[in-house]
């Protein structure tokens, strides 16, 4: 399977390709809205995508600030946090990129991009650095670890923060939750390109809650079969057990006697099985597939009658 991927070595390409390859394949990721301000009270606001949560007790973020690609020196949000020990990290909304982006602009020092960009400040609670009253969410965060990584241009220094308030707008929360649709947060991907976390790019996957029977269980006829991606098998594999027999049997004895309101999937799946003279196995196939990820079970009823 070597040859079907690129390899690529990093010690024997420019850090700006490695960058490229970063930004590309690491993606989409959060974006840090970064407020900072120096010892003489000068503010600044940045963008970082270089940013996650790594903890709940203590609430810890990272941020990694890249130092200058062309001299190495380090940039004011840098500086400013070792220098202050504190920053908050601003959520980005789609109503807000236009003016983040701008806020990315690289102004001399002792600009304050929140001017610049048109945002207004949030007034911390704990620490001195201001937040970004349009965004959904700011954290106010203190340092506690700093790591560089490599010292060179181009190199990353991550940021370890302890979150030590969070600022929430009440109309993000459906009951006690935050609502993804409201939040409508944005990603940063490679070259220009951002994602939205809206509705028509959100999808639900949730965790197992037991163990699956696995990839080596499944019945040799559906693990060698070119009809069901990787996922899909994945999907089949998630279930505690395989339905006995009679369950199968009493399955389609239900769906006999209640043949007015199972879906038409089942009852054309249901005609093809009591019709064992001409089966059509691939329709069947098909028909389990419409059920793999709604009702996995309705689809193990229809491929385990294939294989009886």
């Amino acid at each position: 399977m070597k040859n079907i991927y690129r390899e690529v070595n990093p010690k024997e390409i420019h850090f700006t390709e490695s960058h490229k390859l970063l930004l590309s394949g690491v993606s989409p990721r959060p974006i840090a809205f970064v407020g900072t301000q120096d010892s003489f009270g000068n503010d600044n606001l940045a963008p970082f995508s270089f940013f996650n949560a790594f903890g709940a007790n203590p609430p810890t973020i990272a941020i990694s600030p890249a130092l200058r690609g062309t001299d190495g020196k380090k940039k004011d949000t840098l500086l400013n946090i070792l220098e202050l020990k504190e920053f908050t990290v601003s959520n980005v909304s789609f109503n807000m990129v236009e003016q983040m982006s701008l806020a990315s602009t690289d102004y001399s020092k002792g600009t304050d991009e929140f001017v610049k960009s048109g945002f207004s400040k949030l007034e911390s609670t704990i620490i001195k650095p201001f937040g970004v009253l349009e965004a959904p969410m700011v954290m106010e965060c203190i340092l506690k670890q700093h790591l560089e990584l490599g010292g060179l241009p181009g190199s990353g220094n991550l940021l370890i923060g302890e979150v030590v308030m969070f600022h929430v707008k009440e109309d993000m929360f459906t009951g006690k939750y935050l609502d993804y649709s409201k939040l409508d947060l944005v990603a940063r991907m490679g070259g220009a390109n951002y994602s939205r976390a809206n509705f028509d790019s959100v999808f639900t996957l949730e965790q197992p809650k037991t163990q699956g029977i696995g990839f080596d269980n499944l019945p040799e006829f559906i693990s060698k079969s070119k009809n069901f991606s990787k996922n899909e098998l994945a999907k089949l594999a998630s279930v505690t057990a395989l339905p006995s027999n009679n369950e199968v049997m009493n399955f389609w004895q239900d769906v006999r006697k209640y043949n007015n309101i199972v879906s038409k999937e089942l009852l054309i799946a249901l005609n093809e099985i009591d019709n064992k003279n001409i089966v059509d196995v691939d329709n069947l196939i098909q028909i389990s597939k419409h059920f793999i990820h709604s009702d996995v079970i309705k689809a193990w009823m229809i491929l385990l009658s294939i294989d009886n």
